[in-house]
Parts: structure tokens; C-alpha cells; sequence
């Protein structure tokens, strides 16, 4: 399925496995790691700290950007619930008996 919401690609590949990983573990612990790749590339792709500081900065805004605008709702400030037409909501482990007499 092409969820417009992810991404495409090896992008989204590379996310899913990440988030496989991360599947049932701490907050706390999922932020540190995803904090401490971020840092990793950061500086092995920057030689100085001005240039490493510039792309915090412009990374961070990013994704402020993005989890505001698609995940919050504006006025509210309620997060959105966010099911994209192609996707479809299922209780597999919920049985509705019928209603209408046999």
C-alpha cells in the first residue's frame, strides 16, 4: 500500500524495519536511539560544529513542520486521526453478533 503520509521507497523500508525493531519498547528508549542516529550521521556528514549546528536546526524545524501540519489539528490542537482513504480500520478480535432475528 502507498501511504502519501510516509514516504516512498527505500525510505519507507528502511522506516518499517526501524519501527519493527522499536515495536513494544520504552518511549524513552525509542527517542534516545532515533536522537543518537540523528547525531551519528550529523557528524560523520559535517566537518565543523557551525555546519553541524545549521543542520540541526534545519532538520528540527522539519520535522516540527511536519508533525504539527499533518499529525495537529490547528485550531484545536487536538492531534488528527488520520486514515487515508485507502487504509481500513479492522477488529479482527471483535465478534458483533446480528442484531436481526433468524
Amino acid at each position: 500500500m502507498n501511504d502519501p503520509i510516509m514516504g516512498k521507497g527505500l525510505e519507507q523500508e528502511l522506516f518499517e524495519r526501524v519501527a519493527r525493531e522499536c515495536s513494544g519498547a520504552a518511549q524513552p528508549l525509542v527517542i534516545g536511539v532515533a536522537i543518537n542516529l540523528l547525531a551519528n550521521v550529523i557528524r560523520q556528514s559535517t566537518p565543523t560544529r557551525k555546519a553541524a549546528e545549521e543542520l540541526v536546526d534545519q532538520l528540527f524545524g522539519h520535522a516540527k513542520t511536519l508533525l504539527l501540519e499533518k499529525h495537529y489539528d490547528p485550531v484545536t490542537g487536538l492531534r488528527r486521526t488520520v486514515f487515508p482513504f485507502t487504509q481500513v480500520a479492522q477488529a479482527p478480535f471483535h465478534a458483533e453478533k446480528s442484531k436481526i432475528p433468524t
